[in-house]
């Protein structure tokens, strides 16, 4: 079996939700779902995510806000916001404010695992540096 990086899905069409739910827990995640920003930063601390997949456009927060807020309790955890907004000026918005990748609706089940995996990689790659150095 796979790694079980822990990964929460955010995202308040309980569809979208849960599809991107199942589509990770088969391929070996360990899986979380918040059904809004509010629930999802209520479970931040209790789940201590590898990783955050986020609709960007939900009602009460936006999925840029929601990255804000989870940049202040749990520096550089890397967030990849999913839209069905087509437009490329949303996800350069999204960059700049540290998500790890911005894709657009429909995702393809390939195109969300590529991005998770290169994610989690650049996520990992300063902390093996930090053990080297601390080793030596």
């Amino acid at each position: 079996m796979k790694n079980r990086d822990r990964i929460l899905v955010v995202d308040d069409d309980p569809d979208a939700c849960e599809a991107i739910s199942g589509l990770l827990d088969q391929s070996g995640y360990a899986v979380e779902a918040a059904p809004d920003p509010a629930h999802a930063l209520a479970r931040l601390a209790e789940v201590h995510p590898d990783l955050v997949v986020s609709d960007l456009q939900m009602p009460g927060m936006s999925g840029l806000e929601l990255i804000r807020r989870i940049q202040a309790r749990q520096p550089g955890t890397p967030v990849i916001l999913v839209t069905g907004a087509e437009t490329q000026d949303l996800c350069t918005g999204a960059k700049k404010y540290g998500a790890a990748d911005c894709l657009t609706k429909p995702v393809s089940p390939e195109e969300l695992v590529w991005a998770i995996e290169r994610a989690l990689v650049c996520r990992r790659a300063p902390l093996r540096a930090s053990r080297r150095a601390s080793a030596a």
